[in-house]
């Protein structure tokens, strides 16, 4: 009797794949390439349904359930910082790893998004910088933002960037709002 046969990955490397290690700020984002390599491998189901195979069937094959569970394990150890290893040590199986990631990780990414919000709403020009550091820092936050998953469009970045400008400014901020469209990118080349 042979065992049956269920497909790995051919390549098990999955650093080279995530461009960023896993940490307590990017864990949304993180997330989201990892499940993108799950959807390729056809392997979503060893994070989202637990099961917690067996090592080995009973005619002693290796079951290739627990070798699928097993990769995707060392996958996510391969790509998070040392820092998030002791939260995982209880975890045996990847269904274990993922949901406690998830609970542990996703409320504190809320927070930092809400920082990030509010970083971007009391944004201030200081008088000593130039207003290309003010405009990119703002970009910043707001690359930042859409990155994590909480987008905000680019009439709210240009709203904030008007309200941290300054009174100097107000000229400029009545031409803009008298305007019907107005991008970034032309706030970026009228104020420089």
């Amino acid at each position: 009797m042979t065992a049956p046969t269920i497909s790995l990955p051919t390549t098990f490397n999955i650093s080279h794949t995530i461009n960023t290690l896993m940490d307590r700020n990017n864990y949304l984002s993180w997330r989201s390439q990892f499940q993108d390599i799950l959807e390729i491998h056809g392997m979503e189901d060893v994070v989202t349904i637990n099961s917690k195979p067996l090592k080995k069937h009973n005619d002693g094959f290796v079951n290739p359930h627990y070798s699928r569970d097993k990769l995707i394990f060392s996958w996510i150890k391969a790509t998070y910082i040392s820092s998030i290893r002791t939260i995982l040590i209880p975890c045996t199986y990847a269904y274990d790893v993922w949901t406690l990631l998830e609970n542990r990780l996703s409320p504190l990414f809320k927070t930092h998004i809400r920082t990030l919000r509010d970083q971007l709403r009391t944004l201030k020009k200081d008088s000593e910088k130039p207003m290309s550091d003010y405009l990119v820092h703002a970009k910043s936050l707001a690359d930042s933002l859409n990155t994590a998953g909480s987008s905000i469009s680019e009439d709210d970045l240009i709203e904030c960037l008007l309200d941290g400008i300054g009174p100097e400014y107000k000229e400029f901020t009545t031409v803009v709002h008298l305007r019907p469209s107005f991008s970034y990118d032309d706030c970026y080349d009228l104020l420089i």
